[in-house]
């Protein structure tokens, strides 16, 4: 009798330590997937907030094009330029003819920029980029003209040559203007002037909350 209660107790006490041992690993078991899951949704959740940060820029599209409105000076390429002009100068003086001829070395500072009124270009983007339409560069500025060095090689008695040299530094502010009319379609001037416009808009995109990427940015012209 003593030995069958014994047997039945054992029994029990391995019944018993096997049964605490599943519900332990079961245990066990649902902690790991739990922790598998959380992980999940955490790299879910990354993965979407990230996904979120490379088309989040289309949300400030309009803020974009605010923040670039009337930015026209501001963003101007500067282009240098040196040119040489001669110029000869004919004087009579009581019957008496003078002449010279002035050789003038100076340099021209041109500014050009797009034309950012409101009304005058569109900022438009989905996810492969953004585009920004608008008419070619064209001068923000009146072009600075500097004389760098001239030369009077020969000379006329009644030539002021002081006067000869002032009155044809004025004259050169007519020809860098005529001159600014084929370097706004210079492909040179036009990637400056590009690269300034979309270095600004990349930065100010690049500041905005939850913006992960700003993607290419395009320039198109009517």
């Amino acid at each position: 009798m003593k030995r069958t209660i014994a047997s039945v107790l054992v029994t029990l006490l391995i019944s018993s330590t096997v049964t605490y041992a599943y519900l332990q690993y079961q245990q066990d078991q649902d902690q790991r997937y739990l922790a598998k899951l959380l992980l999940v949704e955490e790299q879910l959740s990354t993965a979407k907030s990230d996904l979120l940060g490379y088309t989040k820029y289309t949300d400030y599209l309009t803020e974009s094009k605010k923040a670039l409105e009337g930015r026209m000076k501001f963003l101007a390429a500067r282009v240098d330029r040196e040119y040489v002009q001669i110029e000869h100068i004919q004087k009579s003086t009581l019957g008496f003819n003078s002449d010279a001829t002035v050789i003038v070395r100076y340099a021209v500072e041109y500014s050009f920029g797009y034309d950012l009124r409101p009304d005058r270009f569109t900022v438009s983007g989905d996810k492969q980029g953004i585009t920004v339409t608008l008419s070619k560069p064209e001068l923000v500025a009146s072009p600075a003209v500097n004389i760098l060095a001239h030369e009077i090689p020969s000379t006329g008695v009644f030539i002021d040559e002081q006067a000869a040299v002032i009155a044809l530094q004025q004259q050169l502010y007519g020809v860098a203007r005529r001159r600014a009319v084929a370097l706004r379609n210079d492909e040179a001037v036009i990637a400056l002037c590009e690269k300034k416009l979309a270095e600004f808009l990349r930065d100010f995109l690049a500041k905005q909350p939850n913006v992960g990427v700003v993607p290419v940015i395009r320039i198109a012209y009517r």
